[in-house]
């Protein structure tokens, strides 16, 4: 289901996959963002950014607005993104999550409130712009 994202969201998805290339070096499989394919589904839902790093290993990221944090969509979301393994070597997939940087401190308490909060800083990473 592709919804038509906003401004604001796919600025926070170009930031991302932008990094990911220039300074990361990884390789963008997938994004939903014009020039890509759309990124398939990772449990219930597909990600904002598919992408791969120099060591093979997936990444995937997810790019979130303020009211979208308390959406449930956004717990399945964080649920099933933050818990991937690639099935072929069992490595944990790190989740990427993106958001402004007035945005931060309630990403943290929704990912303590969904039990992820242990997470962050190791298979969670949190970007902000």
């Amino acid at each position: 289901m592709f919804t038509n994202p906003s401004p604001e969201h796919q600025k926070l998805v170009y930031a991302l996959l932008n990094h990911f290339r220039t300074q990361l070096g990884y390789q963008i499989l997938e994004a939903s963002y014009p020039g890509f394919t759309e990124p398939q589904k990772h449990g219930r839902h597909a990600p904002d950014i598919i992408a791969k790093d120099r060591n093979g290993v997936l990444h995937l990221t997810e790019a979130k607005t303020g009211d979208d944090l308390f959406s449930q969509t956004t717990k399945e979301q964080f649920l099933d993104f933050s818990n991937r393994v690639m099935t072929n070597t069992n490595t944990p997939v790190p989740f990427h999550i993106i958001v402004y940087k007035e945005d931060e401190q309630l990403l943290r308490f929704k990912l303590n409130e969904f039990g992820l909060g242990y997470l962050i800083g190791n298979r969670i990473k949190i970007w902000t712009l």
